[in-house]
Parts: structure tokens; C-alpha cells; sequence
């Protein structure tokens, strides 16, 4: 691993601003799309999320990442 020095906060600022951009919308979508009942959504298959029971520990994530 090399370590960039010459990296700060404000260059880091527009990938972070588009990061969190980009996963907006797709949490915007999950959550208008995603049946809760149906458990956590947590991998995908055919590009669409699905569930599997084991998973059952991550769902604080899916409203975490919403606040």
C-alpha cells in the first residue's frame, strides 16, 4: 500500500458528494420498492435484491443508511 500525503478533505469533497448522491437514489428506490416482510434485503440475484434468513442481522443497516 502507498499512502497519497498529498490528499485533503476538500479534494476528497466532489467523490464523496457523488457517493453519497448515488446511493440516495438507490436507497430512495429500495425503500419505495422493497416489501419488508419479506426480511432483509441484502444480496442480489439478477440484479434485484433478495433475502436470505441468516441475514436477519443487517436489516439495522437498510434504515441506518436512510438517516
Amino acid at each position: 500500500m502507498q499512502i497519497d500525503n498529498s490528499l485533503d478533505v476538500a479534494g476528497l469533497s466532489p467523490a464523496v458528494a457523488r457517493f453519497f448522491d448515488l446511493a440516495a437514489g438507490k436507497i430512495l428506490r429500495l425503500h419505495a420498492e422493497w416489501d419488508p416482510a419479506r426480511g432483509t434485503p441484502v444480496f442480489t440475484a439478477a440484479g434485484k435484491y433478495t433475502t436470505r434468513g441468516w441475514t436477519e442481522w443487517t436489516e439495522g443497516f437498510l434504515y441506518g443508511c436512510q438517516l
